[in-house]
This record gives structure tokens, C-alpha cells and sequence, in this order.
């Protein structure tokens, strides 16, 4: 029996792996950040590298012995996830009655987004209690899969608090808006 999950869509190459948000790699930029209101740990970084947008979950802590401790973990999509993230997620969230997805519905139809098969799902706990919404990019390996025969696309999970009363959605929204004028 074979317990590796296989890709349904074709791989794309991994993008230069950043390992300190302060460290970044020739040409990538940062966009913008935003603390994460359930982690006194966490700032999310917004990077472009080049027509790719990668999103850093980075923050450093001392460990119980006193040891500092600093975790960068990445997540990569085509830029063209701003828009699509603020546009898809106001469709997901529609009722049923008003052209919605149907009740129970977890996860979005799978999208080419320039080149790349992105999906939404509701997660049910995605920070201290509270439920949120994952991007899924099947296109992109998960770079902390550690055996090269199994797949774990790419995800990253945000609560609703987060999105929704701590801004991340409006700094997408703005962020995708900026996409569209040319500007990023």
C-alpha cells in the first residue's frame, strides 16, 4: 500500500527558499507586513520574487532553557493570489441562495491562477479557537516535505480574527488592487 499523496497538477519549480525575513534573497522585495493577533511570536511578510509572491511566517522566542529560537517558514504563489484571495473569498463566503457555494461546502473549486491550481478551504481551527481560511496552491511542494516521493502542497492558514478584524484582508485587498494598476 502507498501512503504518498501523488501532485494532480504539474510541479513547479521551488522558488529561492528565505530563511530569515531580513535575509532576503537578491531581487525579492518586501511588500508589507502585518503582526498575526494570535501569536505573540508570528509577523506575516509579504515578498515578491519577481512575478511570484512569497508569504513569511517569521518570528523568534526564547526557549524554555533560554536559547533564542527563530522560525521562517514560506509559502509561494503566483501575484496574482492578492486579487484572487479577496475576490474568491467574498465568493465563498456568499449563501447558497445568492449564488454561493452549497451548505457544507470546505473547499473551493480548484483555479488557474497564472499558471497555478490555487484553492480556498474553511478551516475549522486556524488560531486559539477560532476558524479561518486556508490557501492551497497544489502546484508548489511544501518545502518542509521531507521525502521526495510524497506531495504536500503548498498552504498557508489565516483565523477570521486575523483577516477580518486585525486588517490582513484590507492589506491584501490593497496589495491586490496594486496588482491590478501595474504597481507591485
Amino acid at each position: 500500500m502507498n501512503w504518498f499523496q501523488k501532485p494532480k497538477y504539474p510541479v513547479k519549480e521551488q522558488l529561492p527558499k528565505i530563511a530569515h525575513h531580513e535575509q532576503l534573497p537578491e531581487g525579492a522585495v518586501e511588500l508589507a507586513r502585518i503582526a498575526d493577533p494570535n501569536s505573540e511570536r508570528y509577523t506575516i511578510f509579504f515578498v515578491r520574487q519577481g512575478k511570484f509572491l512569497s508569504v513569511l511566517e517569521a518570528g523568534s522566542w526564547l526557549l524554555k532553557d533560554g536559547t533564542p529560537h527563530y522560525r521562517c517558514s514560506q509559502v509561494d504563489f503566483p501575484l496574482g493570489v492578492l486579487p484572487w484571495f479577496a475576490d474568491t473569498l467574498t465568493e465563498f463566503r456568499k449563501p447558497p441562495a445568492q449564488g454561493g457555494l452549497h451548505a457544507g461546502a470546505m473547499t473551493s473549486a480548484d483555479e488557474d491562477v497564472e499558471g497555478e491550481m490555487l484553492c480556498i478551504q474553511r478551516a475549522m481551527s486556524a488560531g486559539r479557537g477560532v476558524g479561518g481560511y486556508s490557501i492551497v496552491n497544489r502546484s508548489r511542494k511544501d518545502h518542509s516535505a521531507r521525502l521526495e516521493e510524497h506531495f504536500s502542497p503548498h498552504r498557508i492558514t489565516f483565523a477570521d480574527n486575523f483577516l477580518y478584524d486585525a486588517g490582513l484582508l484590507d492589506l491584501i485587498k490593497d496589495l491586490g488592487e496594486k496588482y491590478r494598476r501595474g504597481e507591485l
